[in-house]
């Protein structure tokens, strides 16, 4: 009876064990705080820097993008779509924006399209060393499903850069930057630098009783995927500082 006790505390515990040691790795990327919310509300949200660039590395910058909705990925169920934004959120626009905070890093900016909506952020002048966390906050906008869409969720896909050192794109690496975006075929895929194709999202879930499914939906509704496209990343991804002389390209360096 004991041996048999003993047997399955070990095998509890290193279920545990396996558990906790997946929920560190998974807290170690670059993730949102708050990875969902309900559709029609409001929040603060936080992008959580999970770690730094290699063992010893320092996390000095970061750049964060949104889709911006003119020529972005629509995914349905997996599969990719037609369809534009408008026929599944009713609202895209100016959804989200900076909560100013300069605790850990000195400069910070929103990037703003031609239509001044905010489409990313950026902070710098910092300084975070690997075995610490660094939250950067934002608001997070009351997004609305379009009554007519067949959509339960909308999950919005983020492209997120940690950078450790300014170098030009052909320097890239697990010592230089963490690239957390969607591989859609941007010069920021990230790949070998830790995050690739391992972007941070944000789900909205749709509010069933005030906005129920539309007939002939399926009974389970679609999951629907917003992301951001190569150009718009490409275009948005760079830390361009404004300044009374202009504008200058932070990062990356050119070649």
């Amino acid at each position: 009876m004991l041996t048999k006790q003993f047997k399955s505390f070990t095998h509890t515990a290193l279920a545990t064990a396996l558990l906790l040691g997946l929920s560190q790795n998974v807290l170690s990327h670059t993730r949102l705080e708050i990875p969902a919310g309900t559709e029609g509300v409001r929040i603060t949200n936080n992008v959580v820097i999970g770690h730094s660039c290699g063992e010893t590395g320092t996390t000095i910058a970061s750049s964060v993008v949104f889709p911006d909705g003119v020529d972005s990925i629509v995914n349905v169920n997996g599969a990719a779509s037609s369809d534009t934004i408008d026929m599944h959120v009713a609202n895209w626009g100016n959804n989200f924006q900076k909560v100013l905070d300069t605790g850990v890093f000195k400069a910070e900016d929103e990037k703003n399209d031609a239509n001044g909506n905010v489409v990313g952020f950026y902070v710098k002048d910092g300084k975070m060393p690997n075995h610490y966390n660094a939250y950067l906050k934002f608001r997070a906008g009351a997004v609305l499903i379009e009554p007519t869409s067949c959509a339960s969720s909308v999950k919005i896909v983020l492209a997120i850069a940690d950078i450790c050192k300014v170098t030009p794109i052909s320097r890239f690496s697990e010592e230089t930057v963490n690239v957390w975006t969607p591989a859609v075929g941007s010069d920021y895929d990230g790949v070998g630098t830790g995050g690739y194709n391992s972007p941070a999202t944000y789900t909205v879930n749709r509010d069933l009783v005030n906005n129920p499914l539309p007939e002939g939906c399926s009974e389970a509704g679609d999951a629907v995927e917003i992301i951001p496209s190569a150009a718009q990343i490409n275009r948005d991804m760079p830390i361009v500082v404004k300044g009374k002389r202009g504008e200058k390209v932070y990062w990356p360096k050119n070649q």
